[in-house]
């Protein structure tokens, strides 16, 4: 039997080593933990909590409601949970703020024209203000090197529109739609010179670069905890619920392989993989991790204490 962790000295490392620290910094990391299903609500409550008091994006998935084997619906599970107009009023008051205007009091969270607001704050016309940032927008953003063509695009598009006046109707509806997938139709978003979806081959480019935009508008990071326990199930509970084949728990395990290789690839960034006791399992007729190898190998155990748990290991195991 492998040593167990207690989960709030786990919490307490997480916080210590990575979220007050290495994450804050830019960093990331994904790591494995192994949870009884008993606690794994305290484990969101506590992570959550943590994340508001630092100013992270907290977002949670659950392969029992998504295709966790697909690399779009990962994104699409990501984009649900962010609120991507206030992501784009608070690059705009960044913006303001660099260019020496007062921006201290408007707050991004409330609905309206946000350049309205600054220009307000600095007795200002609208139109100066925007003569202002927009050409900011293009630099920051549209011209961004860290970003995918079409989510920048998307991106500056989603910045542009926050002029809209409080009794004007808001046209960046296609953007979100598209971000979400609730519509995955390129043509609805040509007009906004998108031309490419969100599907297997594009996704991770997304991923990174929502992950980079998350951190640019001004959020200390990401942390994402992804429940990936169904994937484990090696027989079909018939409950409703997805059910995975191993070719699909296959493909989970190569997502999260990918995960791992290109960590520097991500931006101030903390996954979590909450998973279960079957997950270690690796009999071939298992759903666990010894079906695919080359994860395995990249979170097993290499050297282990026989009295004390490596705190910051890639896998632990909670008690």
């Amino acid at each position: 039997m492998s040593n167990t962790i207690p989960l709030q000295d786990w919490l307490q490392n997480i916080d210590d080593e990575y979220l007050s620290a290495f994450i804050r910094e830019g960093g990331a990391s994904i790591k494995f933990a192994v949870t009884p299903d008993k606690m794994k609500p305290g484990l969101y409550e506590a992570v959550n909590s943590r994340c508001q008091k630092l100013d992270y994006l907290f977002a949670r998935l659950d392969a029992a409601a998504m295709r966790a084997h697909m690399p779009q619906d990962l994104f699409f599970g990501l984009a649900r949970q962010v609120d991507w107009r206030l992501l784009a009023r608070r690059l705009i008051l960044r913006l303001a703020g660099e260019r020496g205007y007062a921006v201290d009091g408007i707050d991004p969270t409330t609905s309206g024209n946000v350049f309205a607001a600054v220009a307000d704050a600095n007795a200002l016309e609208l139109q100066f203000i925007l003569n202002e940032i927009r050409p900011e927008i293009q630099n920051h953003v549209f011209k961004s090197p860290q970003m995918a063509k079409d989510f920048r695009v998307a991106m500056t598009h989603l910045c542009r529109r926050e002029d809209t006046p409080d009794d004007g109707e808001y046209d960046g509806q296609p953007v979100l739609e598209w971000l979400t997938g609730t519509n995955t139709r390129v043509s609805s978003v040509r007009p906004f010179s998108i031309y490419t979806g969100i599907n297997r081959t594009t996704a991770r480019y997304c991923i990174e670069s929502a992950l980079h935009w998350v951190r640019f508008t001004g959020y200390t990071g990401t942390v994402m905890l992804l429940d990936n326990s169904r994937v484990t199930l090696a027989r079909n509970p018939r409950d409703g619920q997805r059910y995975y084949t191993r070719a699909m728990a296959m493909d989970h395990y190569e997502l999260l392989r990918e995960f791992v290789d290109d960590i520097d690839r991500l931006s101030g960034t903390l996954l979590v993989i909450v998973t279960n006791a079957e997950f270690l399992d690796e009999s071939p007729a298992s759903r666990g991790y010894g079906i695919y190898q080359a994860l395995r190998t990249r979170v097993m155990d290499d050297v282990r204490d026989r009295n004390l748990v490596n705190p910051v290991a890639s896998l632990v195991r909670l008690s």
